[in-house]
């Protein structure tokens, strides 16, 4: 069992010691009483204890005080055990535990701020606690104004509606009742509480106003004309059971309810926050979803992967792939990457993450648990860092982008044997070509060593006029490195190399620089000679057989005076390099056999050397796609697995009891703690979630497949089911749908197939007065709830509408981005979003802080958050926004042309466009008020009814009935 932690209750134990030992500070040694008295009797505490609180410490920490600091009463021996903010501040008979001592010891906290006490005071009080902390006060006038602590009762909140085991109804029905309710469950329980109530439901929605809301509940999409045709040909119930199923079946369903989910695991493709770094592999959870619901992969087995796949065992690599990919889950959240604090950053993660499995999974918000006790729900802070222990042990964050910027950990995914051959094969062949670099640029060096090139002037000696550029871009300069002119500056830069040589005579010149074609071919060089000064042209375009050294020629100088090199770039069309000047004694210079072979060799292995480097380079842009990975956790190393303190007041620095890892107890009849839990403890997590016993999980998940479909959840708080969370409308039919959902495997689609089948699915959204005077809110479902198209369902039906949507799944939405989600290589909203692009909108890039302006208009689902449940509006300013995108307008165009091209008549594209964007035939003032509207007859074909008629779409677009579903 858990060791009870007391709640903190608003602040810490702070406000308290720099009370106190602000007063302390003012009792140095001559204030001490002469005689000596026992610590453990009551004289003591009256003569260096009491006299310091009354005088110092009342003031604030008193029936007296007009606000009590910290929450705490000095006034009364049991106010002061009890103590504050962080429990106790004293311990009776143990001062090294008592928070008092270990603040004035400067240890805990440094208290009192500007010096430490007085080693005689901090004394008297370790004397005073250690021997029991004899207080005589009895209670205070403040006792009664003092709030008591709030315990709390997790026996009386087990018994909220939440947390009690699921029951079914069904139990204690006869055979006959039982038989009725097994056909029909949902609409038995429905149509028993409106009876209760005297209402009577509407009848069911016209047979198009179904089609079009069934087609969008299950796959965002219009339905096709084959289907519509189909239903209008028959509208019965095994038409409309035959359609269930084939929507059910299609890709388009698993797209549409991957978005419901990926609202929930606050997706994006990149971190936002302060750092917005690129999630390059997040599309991997994307299409792991997608993949999930189009397999029908049971509920449970999802939840388990995400919370704790790369866990799990795996029988192949395909299922070893999921496992590690769902579990991105636990990754998506935004993170303050640039945090220094590491010791915060991780306690923040690890929040972000506990409030998530606790919102979606669990209904329950968690987060206000790490600061103190829920202040609503049975959830005590111990119960937050039993969870905090699992994810303090699990690996999120590993290494930096750059310094002081934290990235996040990834996860080596299988892949085919074929591909890791080759990138076996790819890394032995960069191998050895570096290698082969390596030994030719150490026989070149070599082979330079032995050459004779006389006396060198680097460009690092010369003497420079302007602004010369330095580089060590093209390799086999002389020295450290050479310069060049940037191509600009014509006619103000130049170079003068001088040395004096040791003894008169000729010498040949040379000059080293890199040859290329964008070089100047026209290089004004100077030498000044003992004849004279004599002018050449240099072309650096031409290459040398002993690079980088090019002749100049031979020439005549003295010892008497400098001999000089100068290079300008005068008049020239090119880069100008220059690199060196070496002054060679023409007896030196002479063309033996053994220096034709020197430099054979070294322009021999100058070549190779270039030839490598280029194969080199061309290889690696050549390379095979790398290794897949996932962002996904790990478990710690064994040795840095731990259980958790508490952490007052969540806050870092402050540290309680250790709390063992384990669960929410209110879920359950005892303890809560994992028995020796494996790694982390999150594969146990991950099982008391999916335990059937668990009376939560069952009742959430059902609950947000029933708010999808019918507008309203039966519990409308659909992430919180706490008692600040609304009730249930239909209670015993969700308990009996969770019982069933979990008996029939978890799996989604036979839970939506039983909700769209019922008749309360199939009501019409029509009011009805009396209904409405009972049941304003139509909790009971006398009629359907209207509901608004989804962002995604809104832009996807124009892309249809205009014929361009495609079922392309797009992979790697962001591959184009760096680190940073950027463009540019600096920090922009200007991000592509992707809106053009003719696919699904669940296969756009979600970047956070820069969601289009069109889809956040439309109530697109912020992925900073976890949405459960969207904000749904209409309003003025979203058909605005509709009818000003140029985006839709490009659309409108495009359906306008496509309807023209199909029908021949202008009444046919009008009836053609009401049934491609509103998936309906027109009515009589409908065609009355188009043909009006474009002012057409059947003769009119010119371009200003062209241009109507794509006006005329595109207000389609803009209009309410688009953007509903009834």
């Amino acid at each position: 069992m858990r060791t009870r932690i007391p709640s903190p209750p608003l602040c810490t134990l702070t406000s308290l010691v720099i009370a106190l030992c602000w007063a302390l500070c003012w009792i140095g040694p001559g204030a001490r009483v002469a005689t000596a008295t026992e610590p453990g009797s009551e004289a003591f505490f009256e003569q260096k204890i009491r006299p310091v609180l009354i005088k110092h410490c009342y003031e604030c920490h008193s029936a007296d005080s007009d606000e009590i600091g910290g929450s705490l009463w000095l006034d009364s021996a049991g106010a002061m055990r009890e103590g504050g903010d962080s429990g106790p501040a004293i311990r009776p008979g143990d001062a090294d535990a008592s928070l008092l001592i270990s603040a004035i010891r400067y240890e805990s906290s440094e208290m009192p701020p500007d010096a430490p006490l007085p080693p005689a005071v901090v004394d008297d009080f370790i004397k005073w606690i250690d021997a029991g902390a004899i207080d005589p006060r009895k209670q205070s006038p403040g006792d009664a104004a003092r709030p008591a602590t709030i315990e709390i009762d997790l026996e009386q909140g087990r018994k909220f509606w939440a947390f009690r085991p699921l029951t079914d109804f069904r139990r204690g029905l006869s055979e006959d009742s039982l038989e009725s309710v097994r056909q029909n469950l949902i609409d038995q329980g429905v149509d028993d509480q409106l009876a209760e109530h005297g209402i009577r439901p509407v009848g069911p929605a016209p047979p198009e106003t179904r089609l079009r809301r069934l087609a969008f509940d299950l796959t965002g999409l219009p339905p096709d004309d084959s289907i519509t045709e189909r239903w209008a040909a028959a509208p019965s119930k095994e038409t409309w059971s035959q359609i269930v199923d084939e929507l059910l079946a299609s890709r388009a369903f698993a797209q549409h309810w991957a978005r419901h989910w990926m609202d929930v695991a606050r997706y994006a493709d990149s971190n936002g926050s302060d750092f917005n770094a690129t999630f390059h592999d997040a599309w991997r959870y994307r299409d792991y979803l997608i993949d999930s619901f189009d397999g029908d992969r049971p509920l449970d087995e999802m939840i388990r992967q995400q919370v704790a796949g790369d866990l799990l065992p795996a029988a192949t690599d395909q299922q070893r792939y999921d496992n590690v990919v769902a579990t991105t889950f636990l990754m998506l959240g935004p993170k303050m990457l640039s945090e220094r604090a590491k010791q915060k950053l991780t306690l923040d993660v690890v929040d972000e993450q506990i409030d998530t499995i606790g919102r979606a999974f669990l209904g329950m918000t968690l987060g206000c648990a790490r600061c103190h006790d829920h202040k609503f729900d049975p959830i005590p802070t111990e119960d937050y860092y039993a969870l905090a222990g699992i994810f303090r042990s699990t690996q999120t964050l590993n290494g930096e982008s750059q310094k002081y910027v934290s990235t996040w950990n990834r996860v080596e995914l299988p892949t085919t044997d074929d591909h890791r051959r080759s990138l076996d094969e790819h890394r032995s062949t960069i191998a050895s070509l570096e290698k082969q670099i390596k030994e030719t640029t150490q026989e070149l060096q070599a082979a330079q060593r032995s050459e004779n090139n006389g006396i060198i002037v680097d460009d690092s000696e010369a003497t420079k006029v302007g602004d010369w550029t330095a580089s060590t871009y093209t390799k086999g300069f002389i020295g450290a490195g050479y310069v060049h002119d940037d191509n600009a500056n014509k006619g103000k830069l130049s170079i003068e190399f001088r040395k004096r040589l040791p003894q008169d005579g000729e010498y040949v010149v040379r000059f080293a620089y890199s040859s290329n074609g964008n070089r100047a071919a026209t290089v004004p060089v100077t030498i000044a000679t003992a004849d004279g000064n004599e002018q050449l042209i240099v072309s650096e375009r031409k290459s040398s057989d002993t690079p980088p050294w090019h002749v100049l020629g031979t020439f005549t100088f003295s010892a008497d005076k400098d001999a000089v090199v100068t290079i300008r770039n005068d008049d020239t069309d090119g880069y100008v390099i220059a690199d060196a000047i070496a002054f060679l004694p023409v007896e030196q210079a002479a063309q033996s056999d053994e220096s034709r072979q020197l430099a054979e060799r070294i322009a021999t292995a100058q070549h190779r050397l270039d030839a490598l480097k280029q194969q080199l380079d061309a290889t690696k842009k050549n390379a095979p796609p790398p290794l897949p990975v996932a962002m996904a956790p790990r478990d710690l190393p064994t040795d840095a697995i731990a259980d958790s303190p508490v952490h007052i007041r969540g806050e870092v620095s402050n540290v309680g009891e250790v709390v063992p890892r384990g669960f929410l107890q209110v879920c359950g009849p005892g303890d809560a703690s994992i028995d020796s839990p494996a790694g982390s403890g999150r594969v146990e997590l991950a099982q008391w979630l999916t335990d059937p016993d668990n009376p939560l999980v069952a009742r959430v998940m059902v609950n947000r497949v029933w708010m999808h479909l019918m507008g309203e959840g039966i519990v409308r708080t659909v992430d919180n089911f706490g008692t600040r969370g609304e009730r249930p409308s239909h209670p015993q039919l969700l308990d009996a749908l969770a019982i069933d959902f979990m008996r029939q495997g978890w799996q989604l689609k036979p839970l939506i197939r039983r909700i769209v089948l019922s008749e309360a699915y199939s009501r019409s959204s029509e009011f009805d007065d009396p209904a409405a005077a009972s049941d304003p809110e139509n909790r009971l479902l006398w009629r359907a709830h209207r509901k608004r198209l989804t962002a995604e369902s809104i832009r996807d039906t124009m892309l249809h509408a205009a014929g361009v949507l495609t079922e392309e799944e797009r992979t790697e939405p962001v591959a184009d981005k760096g680190v940073l989600v950027t463009k540019n290589n600096a920090v922009t909203k200007d991000v592509a979003s992707g809106l053009d692009q003719p696919v699904r909108s669940v296969y756009l890039p979600v970047i956070r802080s820069n969601v289009p302006p069109l889809m956040t208009a439309l109530d697109a689902a912020d992925p900073d958050l976890l949405v459960g449940k969207r904000p749904t509006t209409n309003v003025p300013g979203q058909a605005l926004v509709l009818i000003n995108s140029a985006d839709v307008a490009g659309w409108a165009q495009q359906a306008a042309d496509r309807i023209y091209q199909s029908e021949s008549t202008w009444r046919e594209r009008l009836r053609a466009a009401y049934r491609i964007c509103l998936s309906r035939q027109p009515s009589p003032d409908d065609m009355q008020m188009a043909e009006h509207y474009i002012g057409l007859t059947d003769s009119d074909d010119d371009a200003t009814t062209k241009e109507r008629f794509a006006d005329f779409v595109a207000a389609i677009f803009a209009t309410t009935e688009f953007r509903m579903l009834d």
